[in-house]
């Protein structure tokens, strides 16, 4: 196995959150008024691209400022600056993929460098959020964002190593030729990941991604 690009998930594990979507929700005080939504696509009686319209709705008319705000004071995992570069040093391409928001994404993925990012875009016009959001990544449809990406890069998903840590993020374990569950939230992330990593530190990644490239 060779391993020529490392995909990242955002939201718990380049950024200390859970979901910027909540977390906007939470300082905001829409929270409460968002779980109808979320109750409406776990059932199956809206789609992934409506719950995420609803969602946005609830700020509609608010200043982009506001919510960049908030995102900008999410911090970054620590030791994740050390690990892209030494990825980087690797000759590694470093890619985030989230089904979060560009306001958090973009910001992370200018820190810290990456070769390129994909979120979900927040809409807004003459520095007012629209209430409309576009869909790039939704919810468990990370195995095809991740093709894409490696198409763009002339590879193939089994040359990927992946890091993410919700159930989201098993659909593009399966298709990765390394998945690794960091810090995950549930024990199925793990049994669907090839390695499962506890670490207030994502430099805690480097070792085994080194293992498989020596070996390569």
């Amino acid at each position: 196995m060779k391993i020529k690009l490392v995909a990242f998930d955002v939201d718990g594990v380049l950024a200390q959150v859970y979901s910027i979507w909540r977390h906007i929700h939470e300082q905001l005080g829409t929270l409460e008024k968002c779980r109808k939504y979320a109750e409406a696509y776990y059932s199956g009686k809206i789609s992934y691209d409506e719950w995420a319209r609803l969602d946005a709705s609830t700020w509609k008319g608010k200043p982009i400022s506001l919510l960049k705000e908030i995102a900008n004071r999410i911090p970054i995992t620590p030791g994740a600056h050390k690990t892209i570069s030494e990825l980087k040093h690797l000759g590694l391409k470093t890619v985030a993929i989230s089904a979060g928001l560009d306001i958090l994404t973009d910001r992370i993925s200018a820190e810290l460098g990456l070769d390129y990012a994909v979120s979900n875009i927040l809409v807004h016009r003459n520095g007012v959020v629209t209430g409309d959001v576009i869909v790039k990544v939704r919810a468990y449809d990370k195995d095809r964002v991740l093709a894409q990406i490696c198409r763009r890069y002339g590879i193939t998903t089994r040359e990927c190593a992946v890091v993410g840590d919700s159930p989201v993020d098993i659909p593009m374990f399966r298709v990765a030729g390394l998945a690794i569950a960091f810090n995950p939230s549930a024990h199925q992330i793990s049994k669907a990941a090839h390695l499962t990593i506890y670490s207030k530190q994502l430099t805690s990644i480097i070792p085994p991604i080194k293992h498989i490239i020596n070996k390569e």
